[in-house]
């Protein structure tokens, strides 16, 4: 094979294929990239063997197509540095060596065979089902639940963001137990069933999307998903398995209901949360007409604090106790000036819900109470 391209627009798709490469990968060959000549079209794909990312660039093919693994930090170290220039490679089909020159250099190493690399060998035709969402969206909503993912061995459907497709619309949640995050889109998708997304494959498609524009096509079946984007395409296993009843743990009669400013809330709980007990990271909300009062305290350390907010709140008094961390992650998720706390009574889950939402999308987190001494 002998070939020459970009060296600029190269590590551009390299940095972000590097990333589904595993540190330590169970299998060699998949710490590698596989290059991909057909043609004028080179195809990089990297890949922990559970989810893969491939991406197509234009190349000048100089002689011959095939498949070559090349080791990814000996490629990115080498033309990170370069300037926008082209570069070729030769590569021995028999022995895979390889011989990269630039305008100034040449740079010799040796690639693998790429036999042993298993690319995705397609869906199931009989059991596909696909939708089509703004690559923008689709970025929000999984940067608004990915944080509310467990890390569960017992529960592993809980270790990933459930799409669940319903009337008019689509749900986007994740829920480790102790708090939750539900993005309601207003879209027509298209599709039937739904999947789970691992919150690992969450992140990764999150360094996807953001050099994206215009529509992502997302496929599935019943264990595999493709996200077709633009200049990638990412494949990832599902999390298989019934998701739990979300909404059954969402109030829907939650009639004390305080809207405060999101920023001052957040900092003043990051404030008292240094006086709260370490261990439980326990605080404590009590709520009077137009006030918003915020205690913690540590017994063993003889530390204690409070500050109190100006809120809108004419209901009845009520002190109600949140894991801090918690409230911490819900209020950081969110882009509102303001949030109404929606609230039953000390036993039942306080409802956090941006006052300012985005066209066509409605968020809503939980956080289960903790118990007051």
């Amino acid at each position: 094979m002998n070939f020459k391209v970009s060296s600029s627009l190269l590590y551009e798709r390299l940095q972000i294929a590097s990333k589904f490469i595993a540190a330590k990968p169970a299998i060699p060959v998949y710490g590698y990239f596989l290059f991909s000549v057909e043609g004028n079209q080179l195809t990089v794909t990297a890949s922990d063997s559970d989810t893969s990312l491939s991406t197509k660039l234009e190349i000048e093919n100089l002689a011959g197509n095939g498949r070559v693994a090349i080791q990814s930090n000996v490629l990115n170290d080498v033309i990170k540095e370069m300037r926008e220039q082209p570069l070729t490679f030769d590569i021995d089909d028999h022995n895979y060596s390889i011989t990269m020159t630039s305008d100034t250099g040449k740079y010799n190493f040796m690639g693998q065979n790429a036999a042993d690399y298993v690319e995705f060998s397609g869906l199931n035709a009989d059991d596909t089902d696909a939708f089509k969402m703004s690559s923008s969206v689709l970025l929000d909503a999984i940067a608004k639940t990915a944080f509310a993912t467990a890390n569960d061995e017992i529960h592993p459907i809980m270790n990933g963001i459930c799409f669940h497709f319903v009337e008019n619309g689509l749900n986007i949640v994740a829920t480790d137990g102790h708090r939750l995050s539900k993005v309601t889109l207003s879209i027509n998708p298209g599709a039937q069933k739904g999947f789970v997304l691992p919150q690992k494959s969450a992140n990764l498609l999150k360094g996807v999307l953001a050099k994206e524009i215009g529509d992502i096509d997302i496929t599935f079946d019943s264990k595999f998903m493709v996200f077709q984007a633009s200049a990638y395409t990412m494949v990832t296993r599902q999390i298989e398995g019934n998701y739990p009843k979300y909404d059954s743990v969402i109030p829907q009669n939650s009639n004390l209901v305080a809207i405060v400013s999101r920023e001052q809330l957040l900092s003043s709980i990051k404030r008292i949360q240094v006086c709260s007990n370490r261990g439980s990271n326990l605080i404590k909300f009590g709520l009077s007409t137009n006030s918003l009062k915020i205690m913690g305290q540590d017994i063993d350390f003889a530390t204690a604090g409070e500050e109190t907010l100006v809120c809108s709140y004419d209901g009845r008094p009520l002190e109600i106790g949140f894991k801090s961390t918690l409230v911490i992650d819900m209020l950081s998720n969110m882009d509102s000036d303001d949030v109404e706390i929606r609230l039953t009574d000390q036993s039942c889950p306080g409802l956090f819900v941006p006052v300012q939402q985005k066209e066509g999308m409605s968020i809503i987190m939980l956080a289960m109470p903790m118990m007051l001494s």
